[in-house]
């Protein structure tokens, strides 16, 4: 915990500490890193022994507060891949030379004080700290009530962990008052927040975007969809289809509903709806669906729209791609979509055309993930585009600044 008193006070202490993690170079991060990862290791006991106890105060709110030791051995394998992941502060791309032999580039630089506001999730504890430090930045970090004692028992860690490597505690700072106005005073208050990410409900994230001037990021949600083109095939499709559903059904990169292509619909449609019932997916169709020879409910317009989250499909026949393309339009969320099609233009095309974070061909849209992107980490999957799209990796926490480099030149008028 900070030893700076009120919400106010700890966040002036970590624009404080910003300036110092800022100058960190690759070297003090690793090691910060690596002992961080051997000290999650080394305490497995006492953070299950927190964790345990949040689970039976937690009520019916305890789904998503256990912290099983095989996600946390997960954990530290993030952190030694940050540590021994190139630093991404520094770095210059694009440098070019200029006719007047000015050479221009971009340097990616931290953002400064990052806030983080989450719903259970303990983990994202030891993810946010971990990730701010290896992009040079300050967090101020807000858990959910029902994981306190796991959350404030991460956050001793990674702070000891700090001042080990002759880091400033500070760097990271967990808000020592545990009531709900705590939230809007850290998101509304006057001392700044470069950015703030926000893990939770759609509640939790409206108010946020409502009440705060500050720069937000969240998590979208996933209506995910697949088409399976008339050029798809068939083994593949179903593949495909099998696995966005049954794989996790309750996360956000779950397909909720699969586009038919009318002339692949007759032969394939009554085989996959068969595999789906055996598989145990409530299925809600259109008219050609629900005669197509398997239990199917009548979809209504809200199921083109839901998010289910569970194992329930929507499932309509369209004339087309462009029938395809529109209906993802109307009702999807911006996260991942997905063709199957063995036709290169239509492919292209739906990529270009379809608006979301990942638009996948040929492929499960259960891929949308930081490590299946070579990101590590991340802070959330965003729908939104600015100011990061997609799986947010440490790489979502910094920004750029143009360096300019001359030799005596001067800008003559106008």
């Amino acid at each position: 915990m900070s030893a700076h008193s009120g919400t106010a006070g700890q966040v002036r202490a970590a624009r404080s500490a910003a300036r110092d993690a800022a100058r960190l170079g690759p070297e003090a991060k690793g090691r910060f890193l690596h002992r961080l990862a051997d000290t999650v290791t080394a305490q497995l006991p006492a953070i299950r022994e927190a964790n345990d106890e949040d689970v039976r105060t937690a009520g019916r709110s305890a789904s998503r507060v256990p912290l099983r030791t095989a996600r946390l051995e997960r954990i530290v394998e993030g952190l030694r891949w940050l540590a021994e992941s190139p630093d991404p502060i520094g770095q210059v791309s694009a440098a070019r030379p200029q006719p007047n032999g000015l050479l221009v580039g971009c340097m990616r630089v931290p953002l400064g004080v990052v806030a983080a506001v989450y719903e259970a999730r303990p983990e994202i504890t030891l993810e946010m700290s971990a990730m701010a430090v290896k992009s040079g930045n300050a967090a101020v970090l807000r858990g959910g009530r029902e994981s306190l004692r796991t959350n404030r028992a991460l956050a001793d860690l990674v702070r000891g962990c700090l001042a080990a490597e002759s880091i400033s505690p500070d760097t990271v700072q967990y808000l020592a008052d545990s009531g709900r106005g705590a939230v809007w005073e850290l998101l509304t208050g006057p001392e700044r927040l470069d950015l703030v990410v926000v893990r939770g409900g759609d509640a939790l994230v409206e108010e946020a975007r409502r009440r705060s001037p500050y720069p937000i990021l969240a998590s979208g949600a996933g209506n995910c969809h697949i088409y399976l083109d008339a050029h798809a095939d068939p083994a593949m499709a179903t593949d495909i289809v099998l696995n966005a559903k049954l794989s996790a059904p309750a996360m956000c990169n779950a397909v909720e509903t699969v586009l038919v292509h009318q002339e692949l619909a007759g032969a394939y449609l009554p085989a996959l709806l068969h595999d789906l019932h055996a598989a145990g997916v409530e299925v809600r169709g259109c008219p050609v669906t629900c005669a197509a020879g398997q239990p199917v409910t009548a979809a209504v317009e809200q199921d083109w729209a839901e998010e289910y989250l569970d194992l329930r499909l929507a499932v309509r026949v369209v004339p087309g791609l462009s029938a395809a393309v529109d209906h993802i339009t109307t009702y999807g969320s911006g996260h991942s979509e997905a063709i199957v099609t063995s036709h290169h233009d239509h492919a292209l095309r739906f990529q270009r055309e379809v608006d979301a974070a990942a638009v996948y061909v040929n492929a499960s849209t259960r891929f949308t993930y930081g490590y299946e992107f070579g990101l590590g980490p991340m802070l959330g999957i965003s729908t939104q585009k600015l100011h990061a799209r997609g799986p947010v990796g440490v790489h979502g926490l910094t920004s750029q600044k143009y360096v300019v480099t001359g030799s005596g030149q001067v800008r003559q008028s106008p």
